[in-house]
C-alpha cells in the first residue's frame, strides 16, 4: 500500500478486524472499486496538482476507482458552454465566491427536481453529465451533485477545490455530496435545501470515497494513537 500511518477504514465496524479488512480492502477498495481495469490518469492522484481531501478527521489513501471510470468522465465533462449552463450562473456572476456557493445549492434544488436513475435512466446506478441533468430537469443526489460542481466550474472554481464525495451521515444513510474548497475551508452542499455548511458543523457524515479533478481517494481515520492512548490508561505510565 505504502502508506506509512495504519487507519480505520469508515466502512463499518471499528477494531483490530476493521483495520485488517481496510487494510487488505486498498486492493479492491471496499466491493469492487479498484481493480486492474484500464483507469485514465485523471482518476489516480498526483496528477493536476490534486490536493488530498483530509476532512471529517480523515486521512485519505489515493484508490484506483475503476468502478466509476464512466461515471466520472461524464461528471467532470465540461459543459461551460452550454446555454442552460449560462443561464443558470447568471444571477451569480457578480457574487463573491461564498456567494456563489450558497446560490448554486438554492438555484439546483430549486431547478432539479428529484428522479430516480431507474425512471430516468433504466439504469440502477448513472451518473449523469451536468447537461443531461438540465436538458431533462430531474435526477437523483449524485446528478444534482454534479450539475453544483459543473456551474461552479464554470463561475471560476478550480477543478482543483471541487471533490464529488460519496459517505454516510447518521440520519440520512448513503449520500453524494460536492465538498468545494474555500481558502482553509471546505463547504458541503448535500442533497438537501438548506444552505452549505462547513465541516466543523457536520461532524455526523463520514466520507468514503471521494472523486477529484486530479485524484480519487478512500477514507480512513487515524487509529494509532487511540489505541496509544488506551494502552496508557490500562498501563500506568512510569515517571
Amino acid at each position: 500500500m505504502g502508506h506509512p500511518l495504519l487507519v480505520r477504514a469508515v466502512l463499518g465496524s471499528a477494531g483490530l478486524a476493521a483495520c485488517i479488512g481496510f487494510l487488505s480492502g486498498i486492493a479492491k477498495a471496499a466491493d469492487g472499486v479498484v481493480a486492474n481495469a484500464r483507469v485514465p490518469s485523471s482518476m489516480t492522484t498526483g496528477t493536476m496538482g490534486a490536493i488530498a481531501p483530509n476532512v471529517f478527521g480523515t486521512l485519505t489513501v489515493p484508490m484506483r476507482a475503476a468502478r466509476y471510470v464512466d461515471d466520472w468522465e461524464r461528471a467532470r465533462r465540461d459543459d461551460s458552454t452550454d446555454p442552460r449552463m449560462r443561464e443558470l450562473i447568471a444571477p451569480a456572476m457578480g457574487m463573491t465566491p461564498q456567494q456563489q456557493i450558497f446560490y448554486i445549492q438554492a438555484a439546483v434544488y430549486r431547478r432539479i427536481h428529484w428522479m430516480s436513475d431507474a425512471t430516468e435512466y433504466g439504469q440502477h446506478d448513472y451518473w449523469a453529465s451536468a447537461a443531461e441533468t438540465l436538458e431533462n430537469g430531474a435526477g437523483d443526489m449524485e446528478d444534482r451533485a454534479i450539475l453544483k460542481m459543473q456551474a461552479l466550474h464554470t463561475l471560476g472554481f478550480s477543478t482543483r477545490d471541487l471533490y464529488l464525495t460519496m459517505g454516510r451521515d447518521a440520519v440520512g444513510g448513503p449520500v453524494t455530496v460536492l465538498m468545494v474548497r474555500l481558502g482553509n475551508e471546505y463547504y458541503i452542499l448535500d442533497d438537501n435545501p438548506g444552505a452549505p455548511y462547513t465541516t466543523e458543523h457536520r461532524p455526523e457524515f463520514k466520507p468514503q470515497f471521494t472523486f477529484g479533478f486530479g485524484g480519487s481517494w478512500i477514507h480512513g481515520y487515524p487509529v494509532l494513537a487511540r489505541a496509544q492512548s488506551a494502552i496508557s490508561r490500562v498501563i500506568p505510565v512510569r515517571r
